[in-house]
Parts: structure tokens; C-alpha cells; sequence
């Protein structure tokens, strides 16, 4: 599976920088920047952690425009992270819901897609409880935090389950994927039409949980 999304990055790549384009944040923090002098110095923060994950190129696309609302903090980078990975899980999952209510599948590929919408809308759950955890930790940052030690066990504990939901997202679009065998897709192209729409929120989930994993090891 992992071979496959990264043979599929270059053709989705431009389909997912119209969604990401077109996706909006709420709060003065996630606000997209007006280009400036320190630009460049701000992304290479941003280039350095998208280094690390499975999809550096897609993850300098999507999260070098938040650079200056990121500046050089790993909780504000896994927020903005999670937040796109948001935008693309909801944009995946109300195609699915689409294609499911049609009426155009075979019964077997009927079935897959109601699934396949269970799974992306618990996806989007998981991802939406990731961006609330991550944001109560951008806040604590900005506060200064509580006393050393018990700041520490509480920041480890949050990340511990934003890498447990995020993991747990990403499984479910890779589920709703393999449900698509040739013998429940129907023919038509229908495995294809599926992979297109679940595929660019699954690298985008990929990205964000390689920006936590890295984050966590930095915790005390």
C-alpha cells in the first residue's frame, strides 16, 4: 500500500493543491500570511520536518503557506498539518458519500461504498479530534505552559493520542481503499474512481502523523 501511494503522489499532486487552495482556516494563528522579506528563512523550518515524511513535496506544497503562522514551533506545524489533513479527510469523504447515493454501483460495490463512507466519516472524526487536542497544546504554548514536570506528562499523553487517532484515520482510508476488489468494484473503472477520490486525504493524514511521530520524540 505504501508503494502504491507513492506511485500515485505525482498524478494526485495537482488535484490536491486545488483543494488545499480552496480550503480555509479559522483563527488568527492558522490565517495564511502575506508574503514577506523572512519568507525563506521562515520555510526552511517548514522544509526540514516535511523532509522527515513520506511525502516531502506534497507537504512543502501544503504547509509552506502557513510558514509565518508557524515560525519555528513543531506543536503549530502538527497543528497546521492536521488541520490540512482535516480539510482533505471532509473533501474525500463527501465525494464518497456522493458516489454511494448515485445509485450507479453493482450491489457488491454498493456495499463497499456505504462502507467506505462509514470508515472516511470516522476518519474525519478521529482527524477533527486531533486538530482540537493539538490546538489545546498551541495554546498551552503560547501561555508558557503549567510547572516543567507535569506540563511534560500532559503535553506526552495528548500527542500519545493524536498519533493513536491520526494512525487510526489513516488505516480507515487505506480499509475503505482495499474494499474496493475488482470483484466488488463493478467494473467501469469504479476501483480507479475510488482510489482518486480517498488517496490524496490518506497522503495528506501520512504527512501529518510523520509530523507527530516526529514531534513526539522530542518530548522529554
Amino acid at each position: 500500500m505504501a508503494l502504491e501511494r507513492r506511485r500515485s503522489v505525482v498524478s494526485t499532486l495537482p488535484r490536491l493543491l486545488l483543494v488545499l487552495s480552496c480550503w480555509c482556516w479559522c483563527g488568527t494563528a492558522a490565517a495564511r500570511p502575506a508574503p514577506s522579506s523572512s519568507d525563506a528563512a521562515l520555510g526552511s523550518f517548514v522544509k526540514s520536518w516535511c523532509a522527515g515524511t513520506e511525502y516531502p513535496a506534497l507537504c512543502d506544497a501544503s504547509l509552506l503557506p502557513y510558514a509565518a503562522a508557524v515560525r519555528s514551533s513543531p506543536a503549530r506545524l502538527s497543528w497546521a498539518a492536521l488541520k490540512v489533513a482535516l480539510g482533505g479527510a471532509r473533501v474525500a469523504a463527501a465525494a464518497m458519500e456522493a458516489m454511494a447515493s448515485a445509485g450507479h454501483l453493482a450491489p457488491m460495490g454498493a456495499e463497499a461504498a456505504q462502507d467506505c463512507v462509514s470508515m472516511l466519516g470516522d476518519a474525519v472524526d478521529l482527524l477533527g479530534q486531533s486538530v482540537e487536542a493539538m490546538k489545546g497544546l498551541v495554546g498551552k504554548e503560547r501561555s508558557g505552559g503549567q510547572a516543567a514536570g507535569s506540563s511534560s506528562r500532559n503535553v506526552r499523553f495528548q500527542v500519545n493520542s493524536v498519533q493513536t487517532w491520526a494512525s487510526a484515520a489513516l488505516t480507515n482510508d487505506d480499509m475503505c481503499m482495499e474494499g474496493f476488489k475488482p470483484e466488488a468494484a463493478g467494473g467501469g473503472g469504479v476501483r480507479e474512481v475510488v482510489h482518486g477520490h480517498v488517496i490524496g486525504g490518506a497522503h495528506l493524514t501520512a504527512i501529518a502523523l510523520g509530523i507527530i511521530n516526529a514531534l513526539a520524540k522530542q518530548i522529554p
